[in-house]
């Protein structure tokens, strides 16, 4: 990770399912307790698999990673979050029938793994059962109120349950997240904002292409239409944020990553953003309790704790 974050484009329904992929424990056995060698060595297995499946997840190798948490599988069948990943592999090469049923096995076996349900709201809003995919998402919610990516999914399937979102828009915008050409993701998110021009969270992914296409003057305007779409659309808060920093505009970064965290008060990049802005304005001891506000919702994040370090010692 580095240590100052990047902009953040909106996520997408995909994309909050493939942020789940950060590595796990590998089985229900305790490796340290277990008095059984041969259980050890079984753990030490799927552990091994899970984490070459992490490895090819990352690299775009969906076949591999299918390959690697398959065979993980068979050593712990009832390991919840492995088949989460599992059916994000899946996803990712569009089986979204096995996805779902991996996603099923999830909840099944834990009641209480929000991501699952999130995933599952995906797949169920692919195929555009909105109402299911809305059901989805409020499990997730019920379980984490917090969880950033299903509030705004379940306001997307909100908007599509009262046809106030085109499909071919949404599919479009999905096609500009995936793009690796910067050009084509602009061109997509284009595309998809002539057939919804009221689509406030793919002016946002407009915003972060253009900002990183090097059109910061293109990437304010996006992120200025995306907040007057959604005034409660806390990414582009923190994108504006972000980008006035950059130009040494730091009252209005500050001003409008405060606004982003009065949105959602857990959003960790907005405080370490929030943190650098005070920085550069002189104002230090702010910038360290920013930082301790991130440590307080995620304890292990590198960059706030390498800048508390840092600071804290001068």
């Amino acid at each position: 990770m580095s240590i100052l974050p990047k902009l953040h484009s909106m996520i997408y329904i995909w994309g909050a399912a493939t942020a789940v992929i950060t590595g796990c424990a590998a089985g229900v056995v305790d490796v340290a307790q277990s008095p059984r060698p041969i259980l050890d060595q079984v753990v030490r297995d799927a552990e091994w698999y899970i984490d070459e499946g992490i490895v090819a997840f990352a690299d775009g190798d969906f076949d591999g990673a299918v390959s690697m948490w398959e065979d993980a599988v068979e050593l712990t069948p009832r390991n919840a979050r492995l088949r989460n990943f599992l059916g994000l592999a899946y996803m990712n090469r569009s089986d979204h029938g096995r996805a779902m049923i991996e996603f099923e096995q999830a909840i099944s076996l834990d009641p209480g793994l929000a991501e699952a349900f999130n995933n599952y709201g995906y797949v169920l809003f692919k195929q555009r059962a909105y109402e299911d995919a809305l059901e989805a998402y409020g499990h997730a919610l019920a379980i984490d109120s917090t969880y950033l990516a299903a509030r705004r999914n379940f306001k997307l399937a909100l908007q599509a349950t009262a046809g106030n979102l085109d499909g071919w828009a949404f599919t479009l915008a999905e096609e500009g997240v995936r793009a690796e050409d910067i050009e084509q993701k602009i061109a997509l998110y284009h595309r998809a904002l002539e057939i919804d021009s009221t689509y406030a969270e793919v002016y946002n992914n407009l915003g972060a292409a253009e900002y990183y296409n090097g059109e910061v003057d293109k990437a304010l305007g996006a992120f200025h239409r995306a907040v007057d779409l959604d005034p409660g659309l806390a990414e582009s808060f923190n994108n504006l944020g972000y980008v006035y920093i950059d130009l040494g505009l730091l009252n209005d970064a500050i001003d409008n990553i405060n606004s982003a965290l009065e949105i959602d008060p857990y959003y960790v990049d907005a405080y370490n953003n929030l943190a650098r802005a005070f920085v550069k304005n002189g104002e230090v001891d702010n910038a360290i309790t920013a930082w301790q506000s991130t440590l307080r919702i995620e304890p292990e994040n590198t960059v706030a704790r390498q800048n508390l370090k840092r600071y804290q010692t001068r």
